[in-house]
């Protein structure tokens, strides 16, 4: 089995951008596109090759990553005028880490399959601190044999790597992940608001949730992650992109309707969410 050294990564955001970084460091030669072209040249300056499509990246590239934030812009890194499909390299895998849900993403693989290249379904969770840190955490779709060959990389900024099952398995892992995690932001908000509202001094009232059954990975991270969920709580403007939390509640509830399962508690939490109503979203002490 041939070692994998030549990376490609597209998609150069808030997780992006790390995981590139964290593949320099471990040794690798990588690549990078991005339709801005900041991360690009400053990853150049730290040692990637900067690329001005996804064609090119995959004609460099000998394993692709691709980081974007949904379908239609999978599908241009994919098929798209110069997309991977332009540049790809017989034996080359690729892996999305995108949430997209698993239909999405097996289309994409049969599409990709048909060019001799290997698809891995990989969602991510963590966050941007966990992606400097290397421990992000991997929910992988794909045949065992392709993800083997993978991990050498994926254990350069990942943790924590679970095998899901086959193609499409990893996102339904991770909308199951993200449902959870959503009503357990709005679920906290709305206690916190309820204890500050109660005379609770919020530190003493977070301290006390720590140490009770209530407490979670969620609240554990509150200071550094909180104010980027709740901006994702604020009403937004009709016709602009869904923040990730409302974006993966949706996906999820698409899911379940496409299953036949009936979510109510993640279809109220979807309501509040798209209403801009969730309970202490604004409140600074919260």
């Amino acid at each position: 089995m041939t070692e994998i050294r030549n990376i490609g990564v597209i998609g150069l955001g808030i997780i992006g951008k790390p995981i590139a970084e964290r593949l320099l460091k471990a040794g690798f030669h990588v690549a990078v596109y991005d339709v801005r072209s900041e991360p690009v040249a400053e990853l150049k300056n730290a040692g990637a090759t900067a690329c001005t499509s996804s064609a090119e990246v995959a004609q460099r590239s000998d394993f692709i990553i691709s980081l974007v934030s949904d379908t239609p812009q999978t599908d241009d890194v994919v098929s798209g005028a110069n997309g991977l499909l332009a540049g790809l390299k017989p034996g080359s895998l690729f892996a999305t880490g995108s949430t997209l849900g698993p239909a999405p993403v097996r289309r994409i693989a049969a599409t990709l399959a048909a060019q001799g290249c290997a698809t891995i379904d990989m969602p991510i969770t963590g966050g941007y601190l966990a992606a400097a840190e290397g421990k992000l955490a991997l929910m992988l779709g794909g045949d065992a044999n392709v993800i083997d060959r993978a991990l050498p990389v994926l254990n350069a900024f990942a943790s924590t790597i679970a095998r899901a099952g086959e193609v499409g398995a990893g996102q339904a892992a991770k909308l199951a992940h993200q449902l959870i995690m959503s009503i357990n932001i709005m679920g906290l908000l709305e206690g916190l608001s309820l204890g500050v509202a109660g005379g609770v001094e919020p530190d003493v009232l977070r301290q006390i949730i720590k140490d009770g059954l209530a407490n979670s990975t969620v609240l554990q991270v509150w200071g550094d992650m909180g104010p980027r969920w709740k901006n994702m709580m604020k009403p937004a403007a009709a016709g602009t992109p869904l923040p990730n939390i409302r974006k993966d509640l949706h996906s999820a509830l698409e899911l379940a309707h496409a299953l036949g399962l009936e979510l109510p508690v993640g279809t109220l939490a979807s309501q509040v969410a798209d209403a801009g109503t969730a309970i202490g979203h604004d409140d600074p002490q919260i």
